[in-house]
């Protein structure tokens, strides 16, 4: 539902300047009658079942409720109602107005030109699909012993690293720092699958050593500091048709970034592209983003 919504203030804003023209000549709604095609009317602004159509995204299109359509059409109301009183009082002339409207339509266009072109050029076949999970069979067939430390700050994470590196235990760290109901265990997991961890961190413990430490993880948690104590067959794979559709997924964003910087520098070649490099006495530099921080196994405790 909020979706919908979304969508809807989406195509309002996208109609903002062919509806100021048409309403210019509104009385207020003064005599108007009531349309009988209309699915919701404010004075001579109308919302017909075409309209509407088009702001029910297409995953809730077979799904939606009644009072689901009900809270589009109360919003589209309650918005024409403002908007129309905005016009009135001239508010779509006002210079700010007007250049927020321009770079919310800049980037909506932009954004969905983007959309229709990774459509267009991303395609992902069952035999890349089957090749990833094959590549990658040892987080489909393992399961693996993990302490995690859980922060508030990237800045309260840097500190515990630091003691890390200086060769504090993990678990002591843990017990001392960690803001998790796991800190009185050490920061201790358990032998975890694929899939049942956060997925801040699902990818990346599989891709590391036993004793490995890496972090700051962020995810909705806190900032995580993450060690892998060892691994072991898990009691029960993950087969092919269960991670099939996890992995088409993965492979989908892949190829979309890759798309997508393809494409921004397809467009760079063909366009005259100028950045300043320094402004209000700062030097303009782009920022590196940097993978999780590592520490290697003889830097930290040796697990028991």
């Amino acid at each position: 539902m909020i979706r919908a919504i979304q969508r809807l203030a989406i195509a309002i804003v996208l109609l903002l300047p062919l509806a100021g023209c048409s309403r210019q000549s509104e009385d207020g709604g003064a005599n108007i009658g009531r349309s009988p095609g209309a699915l919701a009317q404010v004075n001579r602004a109308e919302l017909r079942e075409e309209e509407l159509r088009q702001l029910i995204p297409p995953d809730l299109s077979e799904s939606i409720t009644g009072s689901e359509i009900r809270e589009i059409l109360d919003h589209w109301v309650e918005t024409e109602l403002l908007f129309q009183r905005a016009l009135k009082d001239g508010l779509d002339r006002d210079p700010d107005v007007a250049e927020t409207l321009h770079q919310m339509r800049r980037q909506i266009v932009a954004n969905e030109f983007l959309q229709r072109e990774l459509h267009n050029r991303v395609r992902v076949s069952i035999d890349e699909i089957r090749a990833y999970y094959e590549a990658h069979i040892d987080q489909y067939t393992q399961e693996v012993h993990l302490r995690h430390i859980v922060l508030n700050t990237p800045e309260e994470a840097e500190q515990v690293l630091e003691q890390l590196r200086a060769g504090s235990d993990f678990r002591q760290l843990a017990r001392n720092n960690s803001i998790d109901a796991s800190a009185s265990r050490g920061g201790d997991l358990g032998f975890l699958s694929k899939g049942a961890m956060n997925p801040a961190f699902d990818d990346l413990v599989f891709k590391m050593a036993p004793n490995e430490v890496r972090g700051p993880v962020a995810s909705s948690f806190g900032f995580h500091i993450v060690q892998v104590v060892g691994r072991r067959k898990a009691a029960e794979a993950v087969s092919f048709e269960v991670a099939r559709d996890e992995i088409l997924q993965i492979l989908l964003l892949e190829k979309q970034q890759r798309v997508e910087r393809q494409l921004l520098a397809e467009l760079r070649r063909e366009a005259q592209v100028h950045v300043a490099r320094s402004y209000a006495g700062m030097l303009l530099e782009p920022e590196d983003s940097a993978p999780p921080d590592s520490l290697a196994s003889a830097e930290t405790q040796p697990a028991p």
